[in-house]
């Protein structure tokens, strides 16, 4: 099985950068839930400690003025106890003890008073405080002097102490009353502040947690989601071509060898085609790779459109395709699914904003008679497609067993070629131009050999395709154009300085990057100067793309060489093309000059080829010049430069110089004259 080049390998890539594009989104998602968990951790550790600041604040200083409150409350009441058990008492001794007290219940009054005052009070609290100490000045004096009537004026203390002393002394025990119930109101304030704060922090806590879970429920199904995705789409990227959609290789096989059981089960046939868009290369030289994967998805929709649902279409990569056509009865049936194919493959398509036409080749094996399982099938399918390219494409070829002899041969000159360049194995012969004016040889042209060590010596024909196809053809023509303008310069040197070389490039060559550097590498290399190279090109080549084809032969004639036209008048050249080109020379194909003195059609073309080439300054030489009859009439035309047969077969470099060194005027003078 051949291997080439998918264009859709890039596009492959591209996609597996895509993919992780779900991975940033998840990370962001679990990103977002970390936060948000950050967040609820935050406003909840606010809340609790706010809270914890109105529970100390509610304990530490509420609950501590009502102590305070408390012990106001109940050191007023236990002085007036005292006072007025004191004025009962006729005991010295006893009323000493509850002077002591009352003073110790007044000391502790104060205390409890002045720590309170340095408490942070409410307006209400201070104003009480402010009032009870206005009423307790007012009942200071009072007491007093009720303390001045014991001694004697036990009555009339008594009757002081019921009429003023008492209620001086209710009144602020009644304001103290009012300090005690504030200072209660204000620390169930504090406490229902401190709940609420509580209540909220919790709600705070419930909301928060529960939008997390909610999130965090998301992105689990994202990930389960997401993953589920990704999973179908690693099964369909194993399974499917990315540019197309189809089938690709492992799943094709595999319905393949699920056809071929029913197909055996049901005694029916299955047809296996093999298909290869025609110079598909060329599409992707003139139009890039998009134009290319435009072309190869286009093709695939042709291809799906054609057969049925039972069918099965895949891509094997590059432009090859392989359609089954299955539960078939006859041949004939699977032969106009191809049929159909062909035709519907050949329509013209819209790329690029412009109509392009291509072909396929189809290579046709059928289960059973071309093979028992699906590696048999393919093979066999791809042999008989290689053929069907080879016998001029745009048509289909059915298998059959001599070509795997063919296809075995083809494979191991394949691998002949990949050493053929490292053993030396290439060289040039080189076969004269003769002007006929001179009678000297004035050009030589180098024409590629392969000494194949089983084979012999190869001519182009029987490897020049295969070389181009491996891409090999650019190595190649590298290393040989420097030996042959080495060995020009050896005839220089040897005495025939007048002498040029003519060599053949290839479209390969002739359109990679690094034709004009080899072309220079090879002048400096062997000094040899520019004027006597030339390089010869086929008319397919210009029509590629003309306008990179100008700058490209520009480019090469600013170095200096001369440019050749080979094979000129069997291609697609026409004037207008011819006239862009910056031109040196047309060669006349052979298929004119071989019936000239029989067919005067050609004696006109040949004619008006010269006529052409004499207005347009450019040089011609005739190729295939075989007897002197020919000779004649070209020269009676008015040919000045022939190569061919008649002069000399290509011949080794050797012997090069003794047709150099040879005036054929009289030869070919005396023998055109017995042709008359």
């Amino acid at each position: 099985m051949r291997f080439k080049p998918d264009n859709s390998t890039a596009l492959y890539i591209r996609l597996q950068h895509v993919r992780p594009g779900w991975r940033i989104a998840l990370l962001s998602g679990f990103i977002v839930q970390l936060l948000l968990i950050l967040f609820v951790t935050s406003i909840g550790l606010n809340q609790l400690a706010a809270t914890s600041k109105n529970l100390k604040t509610v304990v530490e200083v509420h609950m501590r003025k009502q102590s305070l409150t408390k012990t106001m409350v109940t050191s007023a009441r236990e002085r007036t106890v005292n006072l007025f058990r004191m004025v009962e008492s006729t005991d010295p001794f006893e009323r000493d003890d509850l002077f002591l007290q009352f003073s110790d219940n007044a000391v502790e009054f104060l205390t409890a008073r002045d720590q309170l005052l340095k408490m942070p009070l409410s307006s209400r609290e201070r104003e009480l405080i402010e009032l009870q100490g206005k009423l307790t000045n007012s009942s200071v004096p009072i007491q007093n002097q009720v303390f001045d009537l014991l001694g004697a004026e036990s009555h009339e203390a008594e009757a002081l102490l019921l009429k003023e002393a008492i209620p001086a002394q209710n009144k602020v025990l009644d304001a103290l009353a009012q300090l005690d119930s504030e200072t209660q109101k204000t620390a169930l304030e504090a406490s229902s502040r401190a709940a609420k704060a509580h209540d909220v922090a919790r709600s705070w806590m419930y909301a928060l947690s529960g939008i997390a879970l909610l999130i965090g429920f998301f992105v689990a199904a994202a990930v389960i989601h997401l993953t589920n995705r990704a999973t179908r789409e690693r099964e369909h990227l194993a399974t499917h071509d990315v540019l197309t959609g189809l089938p690709n290789r492992m799943l094709f096989t595999d319905r393949l060898e699920q056809a071929l059981a029913r197909a055996l089960r049901h005694n029916e046939l299955v047809g296996v085609m093999f298909i290869d868009i025609d110079r598909f290369k060329l599409v992707n030289d003139t139009l890039g790779h998009a134009g290319g994967d435009k072309l190869i998805c286009e093709v695939a929709e042709r291809l799906k459109s054609a057969v049925r649902a039972e069918d099965v279409v895949a891509r094997l990569g590059g432009d090859e395709f392989v359609v089954v056509i299955t539960e078939a009865q006859k041949v004939s049936q699977i032969l106009q699914a191809v049929e159909k194919l062909l035709a519907l493959v050949s329509k013209p398509y819209q790329i690029a904003a412009r109509e392009l036409f291509s072909s396929c080749s189809i290579g046709v094996s059928v289960y059973p008679n071309d093979g028992a399982n699906s590696t048999v099938l393919i093979k066999n399918a791809d042999t008989a497609m290689y053929h069907a390219k080879a016998s001029g494409r745009n048509r289909f070829q059915l298998y059959d067993t001599a070509m795997n002899a063919m296809a075995e041969e083809r494979l191991q000159l394949e691998t002949d070629l990949h050493y053929a360049l490292e053993r030396d194995e290439f060289i040039f012969h080189y076969q004269p131009q003769l002007n006929l004016e001179t009678g000297r040889v004035q050009t030589v042209e180098a024409l590629l050999r392969w000494n194949h060590p089983q084979k012999g010596q190869l001519a182009p024909a029987a490897f020049l395709e295969l070389l181009e196809e491996t891409g090999g053809i650019i190595e190649v023509g590298r290393k040989l154009m420097i030996e042959a303008c080495r060995q020009v310069a050896s005839w220089h040197s040897a005495g025939f300085p007048d002498l040029a070389i003519a060599i053949n490039i290839s479209g390969k060559e002739f359109w990679h990057e690094g034709l004009v550097q080899s072309v220079m590498t090879a002048l400096e290399a062997s000094g040899l100067s520019p004027e006597f190279l030339q390089l010869e090109l086929t008319e397919g080549i210009f029509m590629q793309d003309t306008d990179r084809a100008v700058s490209k032969i520009l480019a090469l004639k600013g170095l200096g060489v001369a440019v050749a036209v080979d094979d000129f008048g069997t291609g697609y050249s026409s004037l207008a093309h011819l006239k862009r080109f910056p031109l040196d020379c047309l060669k006349i194909d052979r298929y004119f000059v071989k019936d000239i003195e029989d067919a005067l059609i050609n004696e006109a073309f040949i004619s008006s080829i010269l006529a052409l080439c004499q207005g347009l300054h450019l040089d011609t030489v005739a190729e295939g010049v075989e007897n002197a009859q020919q000779l004649q009439r070209l020269r009676n035309l008015g040919c000045q430069v022939v190569q061919g047969y008649l002069v000399s077969r290509p011949v080794p470099a050797g012997e090069i110089a003794k047709l150099l060194a040879r005036d054929w005027r009289d030869e070919f003078g005396h023998e055109s004259e017995a042709a008359i």
